[in-house]
């Protein structure tokens, strides 16, 4: 029986389909095996700044002979036999390797979370909430004999509890196996807190609609499902955390701390329920900026690197920013709580601008608004605006929530309700569905086998999300500028939102019900063009910079053009990019005419 033996052009999914176990081996450098998969080893090692020696001498001591054939990236290429790549065939394929794959445990099912998670959306959430805010801003009333301030509790709510805890949830329980490289834990709590999220919300969003003498007991039903979904939750993704070996970001940390403030978020939702309604705002603290905000900067550090090519933080810089950011957001909601009984300004003024001060810290070392490597188009990778426009609006919703409200109560004003409303807006539409968007566009095809069903959808998603909270902001120049006669257009926003939520809703239940295409092979398969190294491609004049426009992003940097260009086909370096080969062998072709002709 052979080994394998992987080379610096083995991508990451062909490792782990060899052998899911060296998963450890990929997790433990900081490698991602599921959202990066198409990486090879190579560029791996470049984005974690790791070495790729060792990578390559652990793996391949940690890999055993086993008995089921699984293909590894390993077939040498004989060089260009001239300037203008005028080869007659393409060199042959070894044979592939023997290996056993052992029984995976069958993942949680996702699917059913992304379910409710948008149907929660497209009824009590953006739906509910664009009738309210018809009836504040237009003169007609869209929501009968409901009052906006329990029409607006059960909007949040089901956008909160339901659209965004699910939809994380469902995300958490499918990736974090691969992060770690080991089965999730307890899949049936998993499944359990699916029923408990969703018949929480479900409950305190008819308890509320219904009103009296329903809302008090039902409300508080609804909480306490609530709470024990956020503990079961908390439960499995601790579990599925240890299963595995940290992390060099610890990201780890991250999730887990998210985790708790879901939990404190549920319990204050719990006393809210039972009479103290006063600690409604705090509820909404502890779950935006305490789960989501802690969940989101989490896996922001382990995917953004990968998904833009950015440089990893270091983990003395990620610890730094994790510890100052949980005790900023921990002596937030505690001013939240304490302003329940007594006004403390001046540790409102001190908490937000720490909140603020770790925030912006962290959108600046992650730097994902500056400078990167990957600057060209690599495939199909419109998910990207997503996450740049949502850490855009997280810094707009800093200066709108946690800034204003310190500015105020330094100069003893009262915090503007207007503001407010448009800077928690700018949070959960802006950053946290925007983010959910973006990665859903990236992972849901990995997830589903599939290609996104339509990258006009996911496009259109965008601008409508974004025309939302732009339109959104006309509260400001009500507020501040005095501009009352805008007052009216603020509702555009609530279709606007609508239209978002739907279009994104038809693109995700499309894309898991369609079926896994079946390559069949084109004319591309016996161009011999096709099977030359990217090294002696580069010979031609032009080819670099047609290269890299089509999507060879790591040809910009000189150091990976050395390391990979002589190593890696032209084939090869589509498929790992998922670049369509045939059109960029006509024009390379074109390229070697005008050269032969020169």
């Amino acid at each position: 029986m052979a080994t394998h033996q992987f080379t610096s052009i083995t991508t990451v999914d062909d490792v782990v389909h060899a052998d899911p176990a060296l998963s450890r081996v990929l997790n433990a450098h900081g490698i991602d095996t599921c959202c990066g998969g198409s990486a090879t080893l190579a560029e791996a090692a470049h984005v974690r700044g790791i070495d790729l020696g060792e990578l390559l001498t652990a793996l391949n001591r940690a890999g055993a002979p086993r008995e089921r054939s699984a293909v590894v990236a390993t077939e040498p290429v004989r060089p260009c036999a001239s300037p203008a790549c005028e080869v007659a065939a393409a060199p042959a394929q070894p044979p592939p390797a023997t290996v056993v794959v052992p029984a995976v445990p069958r993942p949680t099912p996702y699917v059913r979370f992304f379910a409710a998670s948008l149907l929660f959306a497209l009824t009590f959430g953006s739906t509910l909430g664009a009738l309210t805010l018809a009836t504040l801003t237009l003169p007609w009333n869209f929501l009968g004999g409901l009052s906006t301030d329990v029409a607006k509790l059960a909007h949040g709510y089901t956008q909160v509890f339901g659209f965004a805890a699910l939809f994380i949830m469902g995300v958490a329980y499918h990736v974090i196996p691969r992060f770690k490289g080991a089965p999730l834990t307890a899949p049936g709590v998993a499944s359990a807190s699916f029923w408990l999220q969703t018949g929480g919300v479900l409950a305190v969003a008819v308890g509320l609609l219904v009103g009296p003498p329903v809302v008090g007991p039902v409300q508080c039903i609804g909480a306490i499902a609530l709470l024990a979904a956020a503990a079961s939750f908390g439960w499995v993704i601790h579990g599925s955390l240890a299963a595995g070996p940290p992390t060099p970001e610890g990201f780890e940390r991250y999730l887990r701390a998210g985790c708790a403030w879901l939990t404190v978020a549920a319990a204050l939702a719990v006393a809210a329920a039972s009479g103290a309604d006063s600690l409604q705002p705090a509820v909404w603290e502890a779950a935006l900026w305490g789960f989501a905000g802690s969940w989101i900067l989490g896996m922001s550090l382990r995917i953004v690197p990968v998904f833009l090519g950015l440089p990893p933080l270091s983990q003395r810089t990620s610890s730094a920013l994790f510890g100052g950011y949980q005790l900023a957001v921990s002596a937030w909601v505690a001013v939240a709580v304490i302003d329940t009984w007594i006004s403390l300004p001046g540790a409102r003024a001190l908490t937000g601008a720490a909140l603020s001060l770790m925030v912006g810290g962290f959108v600046w070392r992650l730097g994902i608004l500056g400078s990167r490597e990957n600057q060209t188009h690599v495939g199909d990778r419109g998910y990207e605006k997503f996450l740049v426009a949502a850490y855009v609006w997280l810094l707009g919703a800093l200066v709108f929530t946690p800034i204003w409200s310190a500015v105020s109560a330094f100069t003893g004003d009262p915090m503007p309700a207007l503001v407010l409303d448009f800077g928690r807006h700018a949070f959960t539409l802006g950053f946290l569905t925007q983010i959910i968007v973006g990665v859903a566009a990236r992972l849901i095809p990995v997830f589903a086998g599939t290609p996104l069903w339509s990258t006009g959808w996911r496009d259109a998603t965008f601008y409508l999300l974004n025309a939302t909270i732009a339109t959104r902001g006309l509260e400001l120049l009500v507020e501040v500028a005095g501009l009352a006669d805008v007052w009216p257009y603020i509702s555009i926003s609530g279709l606007l939102g609508v239209g978002a939520f739907a279009a994104f809703a038809a693109n995700v239940f499309l894309t898991v019900r369609a079926r896994p295409l079946t390559v069949v092979p084109g004319p591309t398969e016996t161009d011999p063009l096709a099977d030359n190294l990217v090294a002696d491609l580069l010979t031609i004049p032009g080819a670099l910079e047609l290269l890299v426009s089509r999507g060879l992003r790591p040809l910009q940097n000189p150091a990976m053009r050395a390391a990979m260009a002589p190593t890696v086909t032209l084939r090869q370096a589509c498929r790992i990019h998922s670049i369509e080969l045939e059109p960029l062998l006509a024009e390379l072709g074109k390229l070697a005419a005008i050269s032969r002709e020169a």
